[in-house]
This record gives structure tokens, C-alpha cells and sequence, in this order.
């Protein structure tokens, strides 16, 4: 059985459920996943499936005697190669204070993950997210000769990309979520294109089918005020704003509509103030973070799906949002914005409706299409269930990502 290790900066987040079911998925392959968190996280809910995972999960505090006791046994046993990797590390974030202290805070676990791994036959390591747990990755690699790759989501390889052109070039495989993300990812390390490979996340399809069918049976009528629903952090690549802006022309142009938003982050307060300044506390429902079954009950009785995201001024965007293709799957109809990666998940007019970013007009006016035609929501629920299946099936995503960077499906 091949044995891998997974790493990220935080596990188990709610946030990132992806994360958490693509270790099963792989683990269900056959192959032997150790986790190698940097920080453990702690979220007022949880997925189900993240329990027995945190329950076996590795974890280190950065500095703490264990770790530093194995960082002093690389310097003993392989001294050259110690040093080397750790001036390099620091020396290539040198140009961002932030990613700095994050390095130096981690090589002491970094030296504790990789004699780990070199102890328990990892065969290679996989780090998601390209910023610091692809230079957790990274280190391990230069102390133990593990091969290792990393998936790029959207802030990791938008904003601050220091030190990451080394980590795509010394890594097996880079993978990106979306062509935007392998362009992006291009750019920064043009000799190494062919090292990038985009694989998408993916969805579990048998349950999105189940859930699909239960929707298709149970469909209710149209009594009382629509269902609006968004589930996204409250940061600022979401586009809240503008979704509140959007819901209130809506309410104001005799649209009988109540927002609910799942998620949580820095701007609630902000959010929040919005939702009193613009009269729509009657219109609007917060229902915090929630699991990952709660989130497809939620999509389940909801009338549209919105994401409003937004290119922030610092460059920072999506990905492929997973809440979009979870709702295009399950057969709710979706309205986006044409932000990175989106429009290689939806055909407008065909799979769901796209509208400009920030512009809350085009956006409300998409929103009462959908929820004032009932044809036209359907006809974008049949075409988007085939295009998730096409090319968004966690199965098949998972053979992709196998065969990247262990050759084997």
C-alpha cells in the first residue's frame, strides 16, 4: 500500500471541507494518508468525516521541545544539508516579513514532519494551499528526499507569491484548481509550465444525485418569500456587499425574497451594519458556519445559489468556488460573477447566469430572472447537473490527482 502525507496550514476547517473529503477519497483508493497540519484548528461546528481524521492527525506546536529536538538531530546527522535548507527557506522570504516569520516559525516542525515521515515510509508528501504548508512541503523534501507536490487554490498564488517560484520548481507536480490558477501559476515559473497540471476539485456525485432526485420530488411551490441563499466566508473576494446591494433592489422593486447566508469571517460586523443601513434586517438570515450536511440541506430548499466575488484591489480572487458546483449538482440554479475561474465552471445563459462583477443591477436583475422563470431555472439546473458530471466528479478528479503525483490511478 503507498503511504503519503497531506499538509496544510489548518485542519480540520470547515471552510475548506474539500480538503477533507478529498483525503477520503484517496484513502479509499487504497493508499495510506498521514496529516501533517501546522496549526490545529477549531471550529465551533465540524464535518462528520473530519472527526476520525483530527482524531489521527500529527500534530506539532512550532518551537516546542519535540520539535526543536528534532530539528537539533537533523543538524547531528546531516548538518550540511540542514543548514542549506534553512538558509535557503529564510533567504527566499526575505522579501515578505510575514512569510518570514511564518518560516521560521515552522522549520522546527517541518524537521519534526520530516523525520516522521522518513521513519514511516512516506513516499511523498502533498501540501494544499501553495504559501506555507508547500514550503512545509518543500523543507521536508530538502531534508529527506521525499518527493512532494502542491494544489494552488486563489489567494495563495494572487496576492503574496514569495519564495513560490522555487517551491513550483523543485516540486514533482504542481497542481492548479482552474486554467486561470495554472496560467497565474505560469507566470511565476515559466520554465516549469509542464510541471503545472490543472485537476479540479471535485463533488461527490452519488450524493449530490440522491439529493438532486429528493429536490426534483419534493419541489415546493412558490408561497411565501424566495430563497436566496450564499455560502461563503465574510471576507473581502466574497462580494457581501454587493449581494446586499443586489437584495435590496430587489426588495425595493416588489420582489418578495430573504437571503440566507452561511459563513463567517473578519466582515460580519461590517455585513451586518450593511444589512441595518440598507432596512433589510427582515430580509436577511444568519445562520453562522455550518457542516457540510447542513449547507446541502440548506441548497436543497433553496430557489437560487449567489456568489457575488469580487477581484479585491490587492489582486486577491477565487478559485472555482466548491459551493457552486455542489449547488449546479444537487439542481439549484446558480448566479455568479465572471471572476477568475468561475466561467470555466459556468456557461452563461447555459449552466447558470454570470453577470459582471460588482455590478449589483445585473445582478439582482439575474436573480429575478431565475426565481420569476420557472423554465428557464430548469433548463439551467438540467444543463449545469451534466457539466458537474463531466468534469467536476470527485471520483474521476481523484484518478487525475493520483496519477500527477504518484503515477497510479
Amino acid at each position: 500500500m503507498a503511504r503519503i502525507a497531506y499538509t496544510m496550514s489548518r485542519f480540520p476547517k470547515v471552510s475548506e471541507t474539500f480538503v477533507i473529503d478529498e483525503i477520503t477519497a484517496v484513502e479509499q483508493r487504497g493508499v495510506s494518508v498521514e496529516i501533517l497540519p501546522l496549526i490545529h484548528h477549531r471550529d465551533p461546528v465540524a464535518h462528520p468525516a473530519a472527526i476520525p481524521l483530527e482524531a489521527r492527525a500529527h500534530y506539532i506546536r512550532p518551537w516546542s521541545p519535540a520539535a526543536i529536538g528534532a530539528l537539533i538531530w537533523w543538524f547531528v546527522r546531516h548538518p550540511g544539508r540542514t543548514a542549506r535548507a534553512i538558509a535557503t527557506a529564510l533567504a527566499g522570504n526575505r522579501a515578505s516579513v510575514g512569510f518570514l516569520i511564518r518560516t521560521a516559525a515552522l522549520i522546527p516542525q517541518a524537521a519534526w514532519f520530516a523525520r516522521w515521515c522518513a521513519t514511516n515510509s512516506v513516499e511523498h508528501v502533498h501540501a494544499h494551499f501553495a504559501t506555507h504548508a508547500a514550503t512545509n512541503a518543500w523543507l521536508i523534501w530538502r531534508l529527506t528526499d521525499i518527493p512532494y507536490s502542491f494544489t494552488a487554490h486563489a489567494h495563495d498564488i494572487y496576492v503574496d507569491t514569495t519564495f513560490l517560484d522555487r517551491k513550483i520548481h523543485d516540486a514533482s507536480a504542481v497542481i492548479a484548481i482552474s486554467e486561470y490558477g495554472r496560467d497565474r501559476l505560469a507566470a511565476i515559473a515559466p520554465a516549469e509550465a509542464d510541471l503545472i497540471h490543472v485537476v479540479h476539485l471535485g463533488v461527490d456525485l452519488s450524493d449530490a444525485r440522491n439529493r438532486r432526485n429528493r429536490r426534483r420530488l419534493n419541489r415546493r411551490d412558490l408561497q411565501g418569500p424566495a430563497r436566496v441563499l450564499c455560502v461563503a466566508r465574510f471576507n473581502a473576494t466574497k462580494g457581501h456587499d454587493v449581494l446586499l446591494d443586489a437584495l435590496a433592489l430587489l426588495v425595493s422593486n416588489g420582489t418578495d425574497a430573504e437571503l440566507t447566508l452561511i459563513g463567517d469571517g473578519e466582515l460580519r460586523p461590517a455585513i451586518e451594519e450593511q444589512v441595518e443601513r440598507l432596512g433589510l434586517s427582515g430580509s436577511v438570515r444568519f445562520l453562522g458556519p455550518r457542516s457540510h450536511d447542513d449547507v446541502f440541506n440548506a441548497m436543497e430548499s433553496a430557489d437560487v445559489v449567489v456568489s457575488a466575488s469580487v477581484e479585491t484591489p490587492d489582486g486577491d480572487a477565487e478559485g472555482i468556488p466548491v459551493t457552486l458546483m455542489e449547488a449546479m449538482a444537487i439542481g439549484v440554479p446558480v448566479v455568479a460573477t465572471r471572476t477568475a475561474g468561475v466561467p470555466e465552471l459556468i456557461t452563461d445563459e447555459v449552466s447558470g447566469l454570470l453577470v459582471d462583477q460588482r455590478d449589483a443591477v445585473a445582478l439582482a436583475e439575474s436573480i429575478r430572472r431565475i426565481l420569476g422563470d420557472a423554465q428557464l431555472a430548469d433548463r439551467l439546473t438540467s444543463a449545469a447537473a451534466v457539466s458537474v458530471e463531466e468534469s467536476f466528479d470527485r471520483e474521476e478528479v481523484v484518478s487525475d490527482l493520483l496519477e500527477t503525483f504518484l503515477g497510479r490511478r
